[in-house]
């Protein structure tokens, strides 16, 4: 992925609007490019500064920093945790094929 489809795809990882590959393509290019990193970085402290203004939350100050570290963290697990997902689901459907397969030649040959 070049910076400037990295830097397109910004706004949209902050709203969680992209998908599973789209997320996965941009967050390895951001752990390797830190002005893309740092575009992040801008856009999603404003994002997050606007939240709590929103929410008025009496004041306290949050490490935008390290609440963007922690949502790549969660990003690269909830990618993780759906890529088994989708492993797992395929191998029972593979199996309950099988299982058809071998069910019917049963009953035709029995």
């Amino acid at each position: 992925m070049d910076c400037r489809t990295a830097e397109s795809m910004v706004t949209r990882f902050i709203d969680h609007s992209l998908s599973m590959n789209e997320l996965e393509g941009f967050l390895d290019h951001i752990e390797h490019c830190p002005s893309c990193y740092d575009e992040l970085e801008t856009y999603f402290i404003v994002h997050e500064a606007m939240q709590q203004l929103d929410e008025d939350e009496d004041g306290k100050v949050l490490d935008f920093k390290k609440l963007l570290e922690q949502e790549i963290r969660r990003t690269r697990r909830n990618i993780h945790q759906k890529r088994v997902m989708y492993f797992v689901t395929g191998l029972l459907c593979v199996c309950a094929a099988i299982a058809l397969c071998v069910f019917a030649i049963l009953v035709i040959f029995s």
